[in-house]
């Protein structure tokens, strides 16, 4: 108490020393010490409550009930951490004698006590938490009364919680309503933005002192607090409570939610200006009636996500583009950096309870932001390039991705599918009931659209790196360009880490029992939109799966079997897409490549030195191949030498050359990307058969993106063209339904035109023949496609089956049983150790 009078003494001697006639700046100023003296002497008395409770608690060690009046219950074994200092260590006492003594208004920096299941704990610096259940009376407890199922949308999920944000609050001296505070966060300079901490307050200006608006506990800091408390000590309200991190995150969230919003609003109409400005294109690409084939891109890369999001397009002569575009990855930085540092923190070497048990509201409040969708374009970016020149936003990228996987709630929003919006007001706006969020439906009466979650675009980014660092190390060799080996070590570097990212974030997985291939398998989605439940979701074993679709079954009519085919055909496609593999032969005189047409080529090109520039482009193109080919497409690129690569292409269904398998020999000349690749059928029938205007029986592929075909300028090769471009022109525009007018002068496509009959006729038989038997032999069964081939096959067997049925009815006379022979090299195949594995 003498503390107390000498403090009260001081205010009094500041009063009568106030000369009757004073400034407003001295008024203003005299205001401020008062409001700090006020702060003291509340601090003073919460540390002489604080040390009166733990006397409180020693004398009631074993006197206490489980239950008290106010609702709180708790479990026989739980441990309390009651802290009676911030520079003492934390007193670990029985929970079972202190339950009594607790309401929401214990919980308060320098006198928190947090409930908790002792079923484990963690250890940090001298301090034990525990880890488990929270209990916690009120609207705003960390675990929701009900939980609703997977199926629900997230602002539905949050309902539950929007009093923790908006709801008044009541003055803990005078017992006011005091509002909660809205603003606009800014994201300057300083993390956490001043802004933002502001909005963690809730003043009551008739008795000048501020609480915090998680729990309402008196905070000792200034009325118009933005981070640093009396005498420019940080403010301790960020770090209060579970419910005002919850709230620092939805702050956080709403302030980028505007700003994406309205860059991305800026963004589509500087992109509209650009489309109006834009010189309008004067020929047509030519289509069938011709082979000459181009396309006016790059297939595989989105502009839309070459930003990572809603930024204006950057062009060399386009300098105010490119400082709007660098302003706002530095607003994406400090955004995604705010947002991950009042994330749990579980892994901290300063744990807190609220890391350990944070709200239940921050997995939605994540969904319904618009931080998805920003993670969803950074991730499906399959620009190298913009990665490496963006290296900052990628790295902040990583660390908020990690903290997320961290967290039993936060990796949900990883590993769960996405919810489509088809209108967004932010999730600031929403919050104070100013405006909607809709959810895109195929039908008003449907369920909400989903996507892919984001972790499967982060697997897919992954895959990308692993291929671009395969080919990135021989870059880095101290003789090349140096800007060249600058780009490949940077590259390089972000690359790794988003390697060890993915390690870092599978582990945690693990850890939390989560299956990060959860919503990545079409098998699994298309479950759980028939009824899987929250069970289902969290099962791991493989009896629990089992049961989940046998009760997926169970409800309502089977699915299309044709469709779970695709699913399975499209996942397995995507697993043996792309594979760097050895093509060669050692040889005294190095390697060979004898079983490549282009062997001569590569031979005679050993010790010929490509344009690092031009090395780089083809390793960064390779890396965006890696995970943009289309299905029913796979790529095999020698480990050692990246210009030597095989293809093989599936034919398209509803043509004559469904089920088939052509395979193709293709050589990156030492000039591409100046000039167009080598491509050579391999499929030819011991070159007997021309399966193709454009297939010839030589093995020579004409398309005018080759140069092997005189089409129109626009449809000729150029340094933006690519070998993704060539490999899909094949599969979309020669392999066709009636490839007869792709013949010059043949006229336009009619399906009923006799010659057109016969063509496709014989063209089916050689697929047959050539392109499906002649696969299903035991001779491929170690070769480099023996795992496409086992896939494609066994997968397939029932489509294809029908399909050489269908042709077969309709040439009654031919010789030999083609059928059979299909039948027959099924059996051989499904034999092989490939088929139906995965890796």
């Amino acid at each position: 108490m003498a503390g107390r009078k000498r403090r009260s003494s001081v205010i009094s001697h500041i009063d009568t020393e106030r000369s009757p006639k004073r400034s407003r700046r001295e008024e203003s100023q005299l205001e401020e010490d008062e409001d700090d003296l006020e702060a003291i002497l509340a601090r003073i008395r919460e540390q002489e409550e604080s040390e009166a409770l733990a006397r409180k608690l020693q004398d009631e060690w074993n006197s206490a009930d489980t239950t008290d009046a106010t609702g709180f219950e708790m479990d026989h074994n739980a441990i309390v951490i009651a802290e009676e200092d911030e520079d003492e260590d934390i007193q670990v006492v029985d929970g079972e004698a202190l339950a009594k003594r607790q309401s929401s208004e214990d919980v308060k920096k320098g006198n928190r006590v947090s409930v908790a299941s002792s079923s484990s704990s963690i250890k940090t610096r001298g301090r034990q938490f525990a880890v488990g259940q929270s209990a916690q009376p009120g609207p705003s407890r960390s675990v929701p009364l009900s939980s609703p199922g997977l199926n629900t949308p997230p602002d539905i999920r949050l309902e539950q919680y929007v009093d923790l944000f908006t709801a008044k609050r009541s003055c803990s001296k005078c017992g006011s309503s005091l509002d909660s505070p809205r603003g606009f966060v800014a994201y300057s300079a300083t993390l956490p933005p001043p802004s933002l901490i502001s909005l963690l307050h809730v003043p009551c200006k008739k008795c000048k002192i501020n609480h915090c608006r998680g729990c309402s506990t008196r905070i000792a800091c200034p009325l118009s607090c933005k981070g640093k408390g009396v005498k420019g000590v940080e403010c301790s309200v960020k770090s209060c409570c579970a419910e005002v991190r919850a709230i620092a995150l939805f702050e956080a969230l709403g302030g980028f939610d505007r700003l994406y919003i309205n860059e991305r609003e800026g963004s589509d109409a500087r992109a509209k200006d650009a489309t109006a400005r834009a010189p309008k294109a004067t020929s047509a690409s030519v289509g069938r009636g011709g082979t000459g084939y181009g396309t006016g891109g790059s297939y595989g890369i989105s502009e839309g996500y070459a930003r990572g999001g809603p930024t204006p397009a950057i062009t060399a002569h386009n300098t105010q583009a490119q400082k709007l575009a660098e302003h706002w990855d530095e607003v994406i930085v400090r955004a995604l950096t705010t947002i991950r540092d009042f994330l749990p923190d579980p892994y901290s070497d300063s744990v807190q309870v609220y890391d350990m048990i944070p709200h239940a509201a921050i997995q939605h409040l994540l969904s319904l932001s618009q931080l998805p969708e920003l993670l969803g374009s950074l991730l499906r970016n399959d620009s190298v390039t913009d990665w490496i020149s963006r290296s900052e936003v990628y790295y902040a990228m990583l660390s908020l991705l990690r903290r997320m996987a961290d967290c039993e709630l936060t990796i949900e929003v990883l590993i769960d599918r996405q919810w489509e919006k088809s209108k967004t007001c932010g999730i600031e706006e929403w919050m104070w009931k100013d405006g909607e969020i809709a959810w895109e439906r195929p039908k008003p009466t449907a369920p909400a659209s989903r996507t892919p979650p984001l972790y499967a675009h982060f697997k897919k980014l992954t895959r990308q790196c692993e291929v671009f660092l395969a080919g990135a190390f021989q870059l880095i060799d101290g003789q090349g360009n140096d800007e060249v080996e600058d780009t490949a070590l940077k590259g390089t570097s972000l690359c790794g880490d988003i390697i060890v990212a993915r390690d870092d974030m599978e582990r945690a997985m693990k850890v939390l029992g989560k299956d990060g291939s959860f919503g990545t398998d079409p098998e699994q989605a298309a479950d759980h939109e028939h009824g899987a439940d929250d069970e289902t979701h969290i099962t791991e074993s493989g009896e629990g799966k089992k049961n989940a679709k046998a009760k997926v079954k169970s409800k309502g009519k089977e699915r299309d079997p044709a469709v779970d085919m695709e699913r399975a055909y499209t996942r397995d496609c995507e697993r043996l897409a792309f594979k760097h593999i050895s093509l060669s032969v050692p040889d005294v005189d190095g390697l060979r490549y004898l079983n490549h047409h282009y062997a001569n080529d590569l031979a005679q090109t050993a010790n010929a030195s490509r344009n690092p520039k031009d090395r780089l482009h083809l390793v960064k193109e390779l890396a965006v191949m890696a995970t943009s080919l289309p299905p029913g497409v796979w790529v095999r690129v020698d480990e050692v030498r990246n210009d030597a690569i095989k293809i093989m292409i599936a034919g398209p269904q509803g043509t004559p050359y469904e089920g088939g398998l052509f395979e193709f020999d293709c050589f990156m000349p030492l000039e591409y990307p100046s000039r167009p690749p080598l491509m050579h059928l391999r499929t030819t029938g011991n070159g007997h058969v021309g399966f193709n205007p454009n297939l010839y029986n030589t093995g020579k592929v004409c398309l005018s993106l080759l140069g092997t075909w005189s089409g129109r300028p626009e449809e000729q090769w150029s340094r933006n063209s690519t070998l993704l471009q060539v490999v899909v022109s094949i599969q979309s525009m020669i392999l066709i339904d009636l490839p007869y007018f792709n013949e010059p002068g043949y006229g336009q496509a009619n399906p009923n035109h006799p010659a057109s009959i016969a063509y496709n006729m014989s063209t089916r038989m050689n697929t047959v023949r050539w392109a499906i038997v002649d696969w299903m032999n035991d001779k491929h069964r170690n070769g480099i496609w023996a795992d496409v081939i086992a896939s494609h096959f066994t997968i397939r067997k029932a489509s294809i089956r029908k399909a050489i049925q269908t042709w077969t009815e309709a040439q009654p006379h031919l010789l030999g049983d083609p059928l059979k022979q299909f039948d027959d090299g099924i059996k051989v195949v499904e034999k092989w150790p490939q088929a139906g594995q995965e890796e």
